[in-house]
């Protein structure tokens, strides 16, 4: 094979059929001589069967088409009479055990191709092709004993030789064929890694994806974001293909107010609860929570304390001149559980205070009781000089929820793209949340309701709240739409209108309103369904003054 080594490709390859079909006629011709001369006699050739395989005409004098002697048997001739109908099947299957009548034709559809070459023909350009047609050789002249077989095996591992060669060249950037081979190999790589991940991907309709938090420090949920971006497919395989992405979006609340209305108005598909208080709004809203926050935490409760030397012994000794210190009105231990332990009681109070500012007021004896959040096992040890004065039951842990107005095409790859996030994004030092079942808000529900309703009877006008709801009147709750709205100084008015047509003067801080109702401009308000508390003699009066956040909800 050295003398074919220098040429080109199809030039190599044609020779190469060319030996290995020679090889073969001279391998098959003594096995069809012997075997006819068994069927047919030693004038075989002579046989009429014969002479109507032979391709040539009788010559013009009516002869027969050979002479006396055995006529000269090229390929295509022996290919022929072997696969014949007349000689196939009683006379060459038997000798040729192992072979099909489809491997003879394929071997003289070769041999034909051959003769009619005329530099187009595939089969003589890609050496891949050529090999079936050696192999089968190879098992036709093993079958008959051929001494040509090794001539064959020669061929074979010769074109073989070359194919390695070629596709060597090729891997190794020495052909003009290099670059389309890894060009056409990193592109279906490429395409398959990608197919690999968006198989492998949640899938959803939506093209953004707003996860909500009542949380002002967004930062810590940056990586949840990032992570999801990444992970989130589009569920249409077109836009995926195009390369579009899921947009994740994290979106804070100045207030609690804030994020009850936009759970109320579903504009989060995501909630990341972080307070029971929005937590339990959130399934009153239809959210549907997979998981909770903080689940490696252990359980908290809203504790009353005072100092260690402190006469108070129990909420029992709370009267009119204890001074109370809490934090704000959305506060689930430092307002409404608190408030609801303290029902029934009169005290004064200071609100809106940090956890920071009741401890440092208690220590220092401005204030004699104070509320945060805390585990009775531990808080004595946490806090030197103090005491509990009382605590409330567990308080139901924060969810993670998904919005009602998701499908469930939408909800199912979320709540496993959420739930198995790694831990450097759900995590403590992270977003904090994982699986976990729904806590009960009955009870801490109706503390909340408690609290709101007390709310009607304080009075934010001194900077100390007096803690007292007069027995000889009673909250009265009033449902209706604002039909007008308007500034009024640096508060607003609203025009209340019942169902039965009752109208009624509402006048509140503007920082007070801005609390409790998301709006960019007052008349955005107009229309919407208010609910206000007040206590039952102010409704005789016009215009009726809100003093607290609790005693007006504004529906989204």
């Amino acid at each position: 094979m050295s003398e074919l080594d220098g040429l080109p490709q199809q030039e190599w390859l044609t020779l190469t059929v060319i030996q290995a079909l020679d090889a073969l006629r001279d391998g098959l011709r003594p096995f069809v001589v012997q075997v006819l001369e068994e069927k047919e006699g030693p004038h075989w050739f002579n046989h009429p069967r014969v002479q109507r395989i032979l391709p040539a005409p009788p010559d013009l004098e009516g002869d027969a088409q050979c002479g006396p002697e055995a006529l000269t048997l090229d390929l295509a001739l022996l290919l022929k009479l072997i696969g014949s109908d007349c000689y196939w099947y009683r006379t060459f299957r038997p000798r040729l055990p192992g072979i099909r009548r489809w491997q003879i034709d394929s071997l003289r559809e070769l041999r034909n191709r051959l003769a009619h070459n005329d530099g187009s023909d595939p089969i003589f350009i890609k050496a891949a092709l050529l090999l079936p047609y050696l192999n089968t050789m190879e098992q036709v002249l093993q079958v008959v004993g051929s001494d040509q077989l090794d001539a064959i095996s020669r061929l074979r591992a010769g074109l073989e030789h070359r194919r390695h060669q070629l596709i060597r060249a090729i891997t190794l950037g020495r052909s003009r064929w290099s670059f389309p081979f890894w060009l056409a190999i990193t592109t279906v790589l490429g395409g398959c890694l990608w197919l690999f991940d968006y198989l492998g991907s949640p899938h959803v309709n939506k093209r953004t994806v707003v996860i909500g938090t009542p949380d002002r420090r967004l930062e810590r949920y940056l990586p949840l974001e990032e992570h999801l971006e990444g992970r989130l497919r589009p569920a249409q395989f077109l836009r995926a293909l195009r390369g579009e992405k899921i947009n994740v979006r994290i979106e804070g609340a100045r207030s609690y107010p804030e994020a009850v209305a936009n759970l109320r108005a579903r504009h989060w598909d995501v909630l990341l609860g972080f307070s029971p208080v929005v937590s339990m709004e959130a399934v009153q809203a239809g959210y549907r929570p997979i998981g909770r926050m903080f689940p490696k935490e252990p359980e908290y409760r809203a504790i009353l304390f005072t100092r260690k030397d402190s006469p108070l012994r129990g909420l029992q000794d709370i009267n009119s001149a204890t001074h109370l210190a809490l934090g704000d009105f959305f506060s689930a231990t430092k307002y409404y559980v608190p408030m609801s332990l303290l029902r029934g009681r009169r005290a004064r109070i200071t609100l809106n205070l940090s956890t920071l500012e009741i401890a440092e007021q208690v220590r220092r004896g401005s204030a004699d009781v104070g509320a945060m959040a805390g585990n009775p096992l531990y808080f004595e040890k946490l806090n030197p000089g103090l005491k509990i004065l009382a605590s409330s039951l567990p308080l139901p842990q924060s969810i993670v929820a998904l919005s009602p107005s998701l499908s469930d095409l939408d909800r199912d790859p979320l709540q496993r793209a959420l739930l198995n996030a790694p831990p450097s994004v759900r995590g403590e030092s992270a977003a904090n949340f994982g699986p976990g079942a729904a806590p009960d808000y009955r009870l801490f529900a109706r503390q909340i309701a408690e609290a709101k309703a007390f709310s009607a009877c304080l009075h934010n006008r001194a900077t100390e709240i007096k803690l007292h709801c007069p027995a000889s009147d009673r909250i009265k709750l009033v449902e209706g739409w604002v039909n007008n709205i308007q500034p009024d100084g640096d508060r607003v008015r609203i025009r209340l209108l019942t169902a039965d047509r009752q109208s009624f003067d509402l006048l509140i801080q503007r920082a007070l309103l801005e609390q409790i109702a998301v709006f960019g401009v007052l008349n955005d308000l107009r229309g919407r369904l208010l609910k206000v508390m007040a206590l039952q003699h102010l409704w005789d009066k016009q215009p009726i003054v809100l003093e607290t956040p609790h005693q007006l909800e504004i529906s989204p």
